[in-house]
């Protein structure tokens, strides 16, 4: 893997984790009610909650492409409508507010965060969507475990910052007031991956 591809799905990720959603509003919900350590502890479960799933779908999809090559190009076409998709979704759909649940039980914040994730069946789709277009043939387990890493390290590090800016900066208010051209920047960007993805099946 080049790191030109790299930081492509360095993008993708990171595009992902900053979607707003029950995720953010957990971690913002921690963060707040608790203090900055429980809304990183909430990050950190998170990310491992999103590797299960990532090595879930890399496992997956390698059997398929070492097996079914024909089916492993329909799912990379399929991943490409998805972000397509999801990508005018994000720009069409109009804000959805953040809200945090006063009555969420005091319990470990770290599961908080392990659960939102395991708990959502959608990052499976997700994750098979763009790995479907990273993933190779000749890939070791190496590059396997970078795939992985890639996302649940971004996804830990982009909550926690989420945290330290929610108990540091009053990121809260600002994120709600932007929100709306924030999802229509994401979904623009996500549209224009696509398309770039969908471009480099055709030429293969």
């Amino acid at each position: 893997m080049t790191l030109f591809i790299w930081s492509q799905l360095v993008l993708v990720c990171l595009l992902g984790a900053m979607s707003p959603g029950p995720s953010l509003a957990v971690v913002i919900r921690n963060s707040i009610i608790y203090n900055r350590i429980a809304g990183i502890s909430t990050a950190i479960g998170h990310g491992l909650g999103m590797s299960l799933y990532a090595s879930i779908a890399i496992i997956g999809l390698g059997i398929i492409l070492k097996s079914f090559l024909n089916l492993f190009i329909f799912i990379q076409i399929l991943g490409s409508i998805f972000l397509f998709s999801l990508g005018i979704l994000f720009f069409l759909k109009s804000s959805v507010k953040i809200k945090t649940n006063q009555k969420t039980f005091n319990t470990n914040t770290f599961l908080h965060g392990f659960l939102i994730a395991i708990l959502n069946p959608k990052i499976l789709i997700w994750f098979t969507a763009i790995f479907s277009h990273f993933i190779r043939i000749e890939a070791d387990y190496f590059e396997k475990t970078i795939l992985i890493s890639t996302a649940a390290i971004i996804d830990a590090l982009w909550y926690s910052l989420v945290a330290i800016l929610v108990t540091g900066y009053n990121f809260k208010k600002f994120f709600e007031k932007k929100e709306l051209l924030i999802q229509r920047l994401m979904g623009a960007l996500l549209i224009i991956i696509s398309i770039i993805l969908f471009y480099k099946i055709i030429i293969s």
